[in-house]
């Protein structure tokens, strides 16, 4: 399957080009993070795609994302119970600065049935964690992204473990495993997915973070 994206825009010289899809390559300025593009193909090679970009100054851009045809493959049992199975009603600090991704994953994790605390930074994310402790409240997990101004994901998860050392933290990257594997986990961190996380993978996750007697931090929210 393809899908081509398009404009009629100022183009890329071919520098710009070859580099657009590099993490912090920005031509914004201090406007940009960067990011972007990044993410776009973090979430493609998720999914085997391949990204082709056509572009030249003056002529504008397309960008055209080349996804394979899966087969369906039946479930197996392991499958279909993890599908099945329910966690139980958690309460979760979630982290991010990407507004749009911060509202989807609350939306999502409280569809689910989990009570969901949001931050929209780093600075806010650890301030949160704090006055809940204050307060004798307990998050059965933290959900942090990688990549945010001043205060990183590897920054709030080095402050949650230092008041928590039990609190499991789950960090979310949008770079995928191009710059990121699973034998490079960041320090303070207990499991990494890639950005935006699949359901099955973040139930997954949950239940392997936050399964009873695993950690002091996971606890069942009650109505």
């Amino acid at each position: 399957m393809r899908v081509e994206v398009g404009d009629d825009g100022l183009g890329m010289d071919e520098e710009t080009r070859r580099r657009c899809l590099e993490p912090f390559f920005t031509t914004k300025g201090e406007r940009g993070t960067g990011l972007g593009l990044a993410m776009v193909y973090g979430v493609l090679r998720r999914h085997n795609g391949e990204i082709e970009i056509d572009s030249a100054v003056g002529r504008g851009t397309t960008v055209s994302l080349n996804f394979p045809v899966p087969q369906a493959a039946p479930a197996t049992p392991s499958q279909d119970r993890l599908e099945s199975a329910r966690l139980s009603r958690l309460r979760l600090l979630l982290v991010d600065d990407d507004p749009l991704l911060l509202k989807s994953l609350c939306n999502t994790l409280e569809a689910e049935g989990h009570v969901v605390t949001t931050a929209n930074d780093g600075v806010a994310g650890i301030a949160a964690f704090r006055a809940a402790s204050a307060r004798g409240e307990t998050f059965a997990a933290v959900i942090t992204d990688l990549g945010m101004p001043d205060v990183d994901g590897r920054k709030v998860a080095s402050a949650i473990k230092a008041a928590s050392p039990a609190t499991p933290v789950i960090m979310l990257t949008g770079w995928g495993k191009r710059l990121m594997s699973e034998d490079d986990m960041p320090a303070h961190v207990d499991c990494l997915l890639s950005k935006p996380p699949k359901l099955r993978e973040l139930r997954e996750t949950l239940a392997q973070c936050c399964e009873p007697g695993r950690a002091q931090g996971a606890i069942e929210v009650s109505e």
